[in-house]
C-alpha cells in the first residue's frame, strides 16, 4: 500500500496555477405582481431579495476585487438598484438604517441600496398598478447588464494598458541606468503579471414568470453580444412552467439553467449550483438542462411557432404570410409564383374504389 501511494503522489510532477481573477456579477429580478401572485404562499419577493443578498455577499468575501450589480425588472421598467448613481431621496438617507451598523462596511453598502431602492420600486407599482402594461421587461434589463458588463470590462482594460504602458516606461528609463538586464527581467515579470489578470464576467437571471411573453429578438440579441464578450447567463426559474427563451439563454452561453421545485430552499440552490464560477464550472458536475426549447417567435405576431416561413435574405421567421407580399423586417418582395404555392390549399386526389373479386363457387338452387 505504501507504494502504491507512492507512486501516486509522485505522478503529480506539474502543479497548475489557479488564478485569482476579480469577478463582476450582475443579478437580474424579475417582480413582475402578477408571477409573484402566484407564489405567495411559498415565498415573498422580500424573502428572495435576502436570499439574492446573502449570495452576492458571499462574492464579494472571495475577492477583495470582486464586484457586484442589482437590476430589477418590473412593468415600469429595468433599473439599477447597484450601483445606482442616487442612493435614494434626501428624505430616505435621513431614514434609519435597514442594516446593522456592525456589519462589513461593503455588505453594509450593497444591502441598503437594494433594500430600500427595492422598497421604493414596490410602493410604486402598487400605488400605480393600473397604469402599467403587463409586458414583461426582462429583455430590457438583460440588455442593461451585458451595457454595464461591457463597460466594466472596457474600463479594466484601460486601466491595466495604462499601467503597463506606465510599467514599461519605468523599465525603459531604469534600464538606461542600470546595467545589465535587471530592469528588463523585474519589467517583464510585472507584464505578465499584469497581463494574467482579467475580469471575469457572468450574469444570474431569477425569474418567476410562467406567461413566457418575453421578446424574441431583442433575447437573441443579447445571446449574441454575452457571446461576444464571453459571459455566461445563469437561470434560476421559480414558478410551474420553464421559459424557453431564458433555456436557450443559458444553454448557448454556456451557463446554467434550473428550474427551482421549493423556492424555500433558494438559498441552498444558489450557495452550490449558481456560486461556482464559469472557469472551473468544467471541473464539477452541475444540473444539465437537456430538454431545452429552441422555438422561435414569429416577427408578426410575438407568438411562439413549431412550424413556419422564413425569408431567405433576412432569415425573418413568420407563422403566416404577409398580406403585401414583403418581408416585416428587411421589406424585401416575396416571389409571387413562390407565394402562390404556399397559398394554394392541398388538393386531395380520390382514391379508386378497388373491385372485390369473390372466388366463391355460385350458388345454386
Amino acid at each position: 500500500m505504501d507504494a502504491i501511494s507512492d507512486n501516486v503522489f509522485n505522478d503529480l510532477d506539474t502543479v497548475e496555477t489557479v488564478s485569482d481573477d476579480p469577478s463582476l456579477l450582475t443579478v437580474i429580478l424579475d417582480i413582475s405582481p402578477g408571477s409573484w401572485f402566484q407564489l405567495r404562499d411559498q415565498i415573498s419577493i422580500v424573502e428572495v431579495t435576502k436570499s439574492l443578498l446573502v449570495f452576492l455577499n458571499a462574492h464579494l468575501s472571495l475577492n477583495n476585487s470582486n464586484q457586484v450589480a442589482f437590476i430589477v425588472s418590473s412593468p415600469v421598467g429595468s433599473k439599477f438598484l447597484y450601483p445606482s448613481p442616487v442612493h435614494g431621496t434626501e428624505e430616505q438617507r435621513n431614514k434609519p438604517t435597514l442594516i446593522t451598523m456592525n456589519m462589513y462596511r461593503q455588505f453594509r453598502v450593497v444591502d441598503e441600496a437594494v433594500l430600500q431602492d427595492l422598497n421604493t420600486e414596490l410602493e410604486q407599482i402598487r400605488n400605480n398598478k393600473k397604469s402599467y402594461s403587463a409586458v414583461s421587461t426582462l429583455a430590457g434589463a438583460l440588455s442593461m447588464a451585458l451595457t454595464y458588463t461591457h463597460r466594466m470590462l472596457t474600463l479594466d482594460q484601460s486601466i491595466r494598458t495604462t499601467t503597463q504602458s506606465a510599467i514599461n516606461n519605468t523599465t525603459n528609463s531604469q534600464h538606461h541606468h542600470n546595467s545589465g538586464g535587471t530592469g528588463n527581467s523585474n519589467g517583464s515579470g510585472h507584464s505578465s503579471q499584469l497581463s494574467s489578470t482579467n475580469v471575469k464576467s457572468r450574469i444570474l437571471v431569477v425569474s418567476a414568470d410562467d406567461t413566457d411573453d418575453l421578446k424574441y429578438i431583442p433575447i437573441m440579441n443579447s445571446i449574441f453580444a454575452a457571446q461576444k464578450i464571453k459571459t455566461s447567463i445563469d437561470v434560476a426559474k421559480l414558478g410551474a412552467k420553464n421559459s424557453s427563451y431564458l433555456q436557450q439563454a443559458s444553454d448557448a452561453t454556456n451557463g446554467v439553467y434550473l428550474k427551482i421545485e421549493d423556492p424555500k430552499g433558494l438559498i441552498q440552490v444558489l450557495s452550490s449550483a449558481f456560486f461556482i464560477e464559469p472557469s472551473v464550472r468544467p471541473l464539477f458536475i452541475l444540473p444539465t438542462n437537456s430538454n431545452v426549447n429552441y422555438r422561435a417567435s414569429c416577427f408578426v405576431t410575438g407568438k411562439s411557432v413549431d412550424l413556419g416561413y422564413v425569408c431567405s435574405i433576412c432569415l425573418c421567421i413568420m407563422s403566416l404570410i404577409p398580406t403585401d407580399g414583403k418581408c416585416p423586417t428587411c421589406d424585401s418582395n416575396f416571389d409571387a409564383r413562390i407565394i402562390a404555392q404556399l397559398k394554394r390549399a392541398p388538393a386531395v386526389v380520390p382514391k379508386k374504389r378497388r373491385k372485390v373479386v369473390s372466388t366463391a363457387p355460385p350458388i345454386t338452387p
